[in-house]
Formats: structure tokens, sequence, C-alpha cells
């Protein structure tokens, strides 16, 4: 029985295309109903402890049924501002979004302990930035294209 469960999980999340590092859209029908305040409800195998104004997500927590969870503001009930997101497998991203992507100043960590800081657009390294290795040790610094380093910076 075990089995079948995990195979249908991994039916489900390869049919959807869900890639570990994606930043999953906190869906939420009826909060219109909601008075403004702090709230705390599941909806569809999430859990939210949020601040709802008008009708729409300002900040808080949501929990997704992976256990990846995110905590920070939104706008337009989409995750955009400052927060942190971690991913079920341990990887976490702390610094900006917009329209749920990682786009903005902000600091990807690895579980496995390398590190980049740097500036991200549509959810991909994009500006300066600087990658470390699971030492701490620099590893590249320079300029960075849709996750490509483009122009490494001179080392004087």
């Amino acid at each position: 029985m075990r089995k079948n469960v995990i195979l249908i999980i991994a039916l489900v999340i390869s049919a959807f295309g869900i890639q570990a590092q994606d930043v999953k859209y906190p869906v939420v029908k009826g909060l219109k109903q909601l008075p403004n305040g702090w709230h705390k409800f599941s909806y569809a195998g999430t859990i939210f402890d949020v601040e709802v104004r008008d009708g729409y997500l300002i900040k808080g927590n949501v929990t997704w049924f992976d256990n990846s969870h995110y905590s920070g503001s939104f706008v337009g009930n989409k995750i955009s501002g400052k927060g942190t997101y971690t991913w079920s497998n341990g990887d976490r991203y702390e610094g900006a979004f917009r329209n749920n992507q990682r786009h903005g100043k902000g600091t990807m960590y690895w579980k496995d302990g390398r590190k980049y800081t740097g500036k991200w657009k549509n959810n991909f390294q994009n500006g300066k930035g600087k990658s470390y290795d699971p030492n701490g040790n620099l590893t590249a610094e320079g300029i960075w294209e849709s996750a490509v380093l483009i122009k490494e910076k001179n080392k004087a």
C-alpha cells in the first residue's frame, strides 16, 4: 500500500512538472469573505497563518503538504516582497520575491552547504553575485545571467 501511495505522489508531481526549486503559489479561495486581521486555516492541503486585508494576503506563513514553507509578505495574493522560502528537501532562499519568483537581492542556501548571494531575476541568478562552496570558500564572483557566470570579477 505504501509503495502505491509513493508511486501516485511521484506520478502527480511528474504530471504537473513541479520542480524542486520552483516556488509554489499559495492558492486560496474565499479570502474576500474573511474580515481584516490574522487568520489560521487550511485549504487544499495547505496551511495558512496569515494576515488578510480587504480580501488579500498581506504577510504570514504558508506550509504546503510536502512541508515546503514560506514566511514573508504577499502582494495581490502572490509571494512578493521580502521573505524566506524553504523547500521540502532543505534548500532555503532568503530575500526578495516578485510574482512568486526569486527576484531582487537574496541568498540561496543549498542543503549540501553551498550558497549564492546576490541578484536574482525570474528565479535565476542574474546580476552581481558570489558563490560559495560547502566550506564557505568563495568559488565565483562576478556577473550572472540566467544562472550562468558570464563575467568573472578580476582578482587583484
